[in-house]
């Protein structure tokens, strides 16, 4: 009885030892950075807000995309806080944010001139910004973080306008584009000649938009139709998107709304398919190594993608093979909770309870240095704890 109460006593001591080390130890997931870029094609300096992955210097041999966002001071906070909550739950992915501050947005972002709209500001600048990101930022980001040459550029009404006026003028620049609100009505709808020549090409376009619309009505809403028409009008290889229409949300608030299901299509466009993750891994890698040649840059067997395959193994009552998929995720992922987690699922559906244990302890000392929740590891493993217990007799 004493030597019971002492084991109780010593796992309290431990849990709460756990405990105040997560709460000592908390801080704000990723890092964040203010640089600054001098532009000659601008002839002026930007700065930059720079956010970088959670796990950004825990896997310093892991590359990442890139999420360009335009209007850089406004939108950049929402964007990092809604990108961190989608990466807990897998349903984004980890990428650097390069939030790009305003200096003269009308110039910037606007394709032609207008005097009409000089109370704005000169207009007309959007190919020397092109410039500007195709010659300088690129660069710059490429030469100092660790990218894996896929990149996203975001905009919100004229700098939406600007985002699909990339897509169509350098296509080459980018893998997807989330235009929110876009301004098309922009000098009497002026990209929309282009557009259409570019939509009904017959060539190959491997990339992937978002476009949103609010309650907005008026040139607004006339234009996103107009555009929405060609989108659906075109069949050009390789190229997805999404629309939405959502009259519950202002201007003001379609990046905010967006944002979150622009980032969730976009993965979905790279995710394999379930029948693939059937197949097994090396169907899975296949899918990537052809996702590589298709958007032209470096992509890597998703986590999620791969820890799926060890589930489907694992359905199958194929023990060795879920763990060696567990196994697999792992040497990949080192650092990464859930991925022992998962091995422990393994070992304890076959059988093998004191290598299940040793994964969950592992994966909830994991879980505080990856600054994770992890209510739902210290569950499974006082769950496994008293199921050897009880097998034990203790």
């Amino acid at each position: 009885m004493v030597q019971k109460l002492a084991c109780v006593f010593i796992g309290a001591v431990f849990t709460l030892n756990l405990s105040l080390s997560f709460h000592v130890n908390a801080k704000v997931r990723g890092e964040a950075e203010v640089k600054s870029i001098k532009s000659e094609i601008l002839n002026e300096s930007r700065e930059l807000l720079v956010h970088l992955p959670n796990n950004y210097s825990r896997y310093k041999d892991t590359t990442y995309p890139v999420l360009y966002l335009l209007d850089g001071q406004r939108n950049f906070a929402h964007t990092v806080g809604t990108l961190d909550l989608l990466n807990q739950s897998g349903m984004a992915q980890e990428m650097i944010v390069i939030g790009i501050t305003n200096t003269e947005r009308t110039r910037d972002f606007t394709p032609t001139y207008d005097e009409s709209y000089n109370q704005w500001g000169i207009s007309g600048g959007a190919d020397n910004f092109l410039d500007f990101l195709e010659k300088e930022l690129k660069p710059y980001v490429g030469e100092n973080y660790r990218t894996n040459n896929y990149a996203i550029v975001s905009g919100h009404s004229l700098s939406a306008l600007f985002t699909l006026y990339a897509l169509q003028e350098r296509p080459e620049l980018f893998q997807a584009y989330f235009a929110f609100s876009p301004s098309l009505w922009w000098h009497e709808e002026v990209v929309f000649p282009e557009a259409k020549a570019f939509f009904a090409s017959d060539s190959d376009l491997n990339k992937y938009l978002y476009i949103n619309m609010g309650n907005e009505g008026g040139n607004m809403l006339s234009a996103y139709e107009r555009y929405a028409e060609l989108l659906n009008s075109s069949e050009r290889k390789g190229f997805t998107f999404d629309t939405e229409l959502d009259t519950s949300e202002s201007h003001n608030t379609t990046a905010l709304a967006g944002m979150s299901l622009a980032l969730q299509k976009q993965l979905n466009s790279l995710r394999p398919t379930g029948a693939i993750i059937q197949e097994g891994i090396p169907a899975v890698e296949q899918y990537y190594k052809d996702l590589s040649a298709k958007y032209a840059f470096e992509a890597k067997p998703e986590y999620k993608a791969v820890n799926h395959a060890g589930y489907a193994a694992l359905n199958n009552q194929d023990f060795d093979s879920a763990i060696a998929i567990f196994k697999k995720n792992i040497a990949r992922f080192p650092n990464k909770s859930d991925a022992y987690d998962s091995l422990a699922d393994g070992y304890e559906a076959n059988g093998d309870l004191a290598m299940a244990l040793e994964m969950r302890e592992k994966a909830l000392a994991m879980s505080f240095e990856e600054n994770v929740e992890n209510g739902s590891y210290k569950t499974r493993l006082a769950n496994l704890q008293k199921k050897i217990a009880e097998g034990t007799g203790d």
